[in-house]
């Protein structure tokens, strides 16, 4: 999906905040992407429901929805009984995905260290200041380059990411919070609790012991609240005394070489669709990218002729150097049962993910421990292609002379 609908309005003021966080919050994200793909529904009361499969729920809806009595989590069937002009739409997670990956980009033309965290982006801003020339009108209006208008970006700066990302919450439309890190903790004050990164379960618990505020939470000793919450309340209590010094991380890269196709006439056969992923293949293992590399993942997306989508994440069970092997592991799922979309295809993409080295495999003289190692391994490289990361341990003895068993070996994270 092209992004070309931008808004350049400022209305910035105050000073440029050291060491200086910015955050960009997309609210309602997946509404406002359909927004963006139509932009005649902007003002119109939207209610995001269940996607197939899943409870026929509102998962969110417009402000204009809302003033009719509509609220999230209220069965779909009494959706038009309060708003009789409702329209009703499917989460499309793979518009949605797009829209965050090609505005995510262009925020790193912005800053080049951008972290990603649901809805918001956090930008750091070390180092910018002579770039910007200390002008927050200036850094405002790169912002909303990047961002579309139709996505009603709110944004927040301050010193540090918690405030900057609370900034943005309370910011106007259109406009930006700016909190400096000398008056955040006054800021967050009388904010009610709920701002603070506590579980449900927590503010619930919160609530009973009468804290309704950051400030309540704040006048606490230290001791008290970390012996009753934990390290998520100690680090709380922190961010309302405007402790605020957890780094920006951006995204780890991954190279991931992509193709694409759009069709004239839908594609709904198995076979029409296999030919289809043959030619993704074939155009994929030709990007030099791929050169000395193998393949770990594949991840199919579609545009469908309903206006919804479909997304398909293959993990192969060895990593693969060939397209002839990468076809065969993915033409194995498609023709699964409910393996293909349920409506014809106008727009497939392939993307080919997990990029490593593994180009040939040298045989052990033991071979028995070494089979069973390398079978661990292989394991632990398909989980960590699976999850982001490998959910194994090994035991390693610590102290054999312990008279306490629980001391005498300990489990550490399987390292590949």
């Amino acid at each position: 999906m092209q992004i070309d609908d931008f808004n350049t309005d400022t209305r910035s003021t105050g000073s440029w905040p050291e060491p200086g966080i910015a955050c960009v919050w997309l609210t309602q994200l997946p509404l406002r992407v359909e927004v963006l793909r139509r932009p005649n529904l902007e003002g119109r009361p939207l209610v995001l429901g269940g996607g197939p499969g899943e409870r026929r729920l509102v998962q969110l809806c417009s402000p204009e929805a809302e003033q009719a009595g509509v609220q999230p989590g209220l069965p779909l069937r009494e959706v038009l009984a309060l708003c009789h002009d409702a329209i009703i739409l499917q989460p499309d997670s793979v518009r949605t995905a797009e829209v965050l990956e090609e505005v995510l980009n262009r925020l790193q033309r912005v800053s080049p260290v951008v972290e990603p965290e649901e809805e918001q982006l956090q930008l750091d801003l070390r180092g910018l200041r002579e770039v910007y020339h200390a002008d927050l009108g200036a850094l405002e209006r790169a912002i909303r380059t990047a961002v579309p208008r139709l996505l009603q970006p709110r944004i927040g700066v301050s010193g540090g990411r918690f405030t900057a990302s609370v900034a943005a919450r309370l910011a106007p439309l259109p406009g930006v919070r700016v909190v400096q890190a000398a008056d955040a903790e006054a800021f967050l004050a009388p904010l009610p609790i709920s701002h603070l990164p506590f579980a449900l379960n927590e503010l619930q618990r919160l609530e009973l012991l009468g804290l309704r505020t950051i400030a309540d939470l704040a006048a606490l000793p230290f001791t008290a609240v970390q012996a009753e919450f934990g390290p998520a309340g100690a680090r709380a209590w922190r961010l309302a005394r405007g402790q605020d010094s957890e780094p920006v991380v951006p995204r780890r890269f991954n190279p991931v070489v992509r193709a694409s196709l759009y069709f004239d006439e839908p594609l709904a056969s198995v076979d029409a669709v296999t030919m289809a992923v043959d030619h993704l293949l074939a155009r994929a293992f030709r990007s030099s990218v791929l050169n000395g590399y193998s393949v770990r993942q594949a991840r199919l997306r579609a545009l469908l002729a309903d206006s919804t989508s479909w997304e398909r994440l293959i993990t192969f069970k060895e990593a693969v150097l060939s397209r002839d092997a990468a076809r065969r592991a993915i033409r194995s799922k498609l023709q699964l049962p409910n393996g293909l979309p349920t409506a014809p295809i106008e727009e497939l993409s392939l993307e080919l993910m997990g990029l490593g080295g593994e180009g040939a495999k040298q045989v052990s003289f033991f071979s028995v421990h070494a089979k069973q190692e390398g079978q661990i391994a292989e394991a632990a490289r398909q989980l960590s292609a699976r999850y982001g990361e490998t959910p194994l341990a090994r035991v390693v003895e610590v102290e054999p002379w312990s008279r306490i068993p629980e001391r005498r070996w300990a489990l550490v994270p399987y390292d590949l």
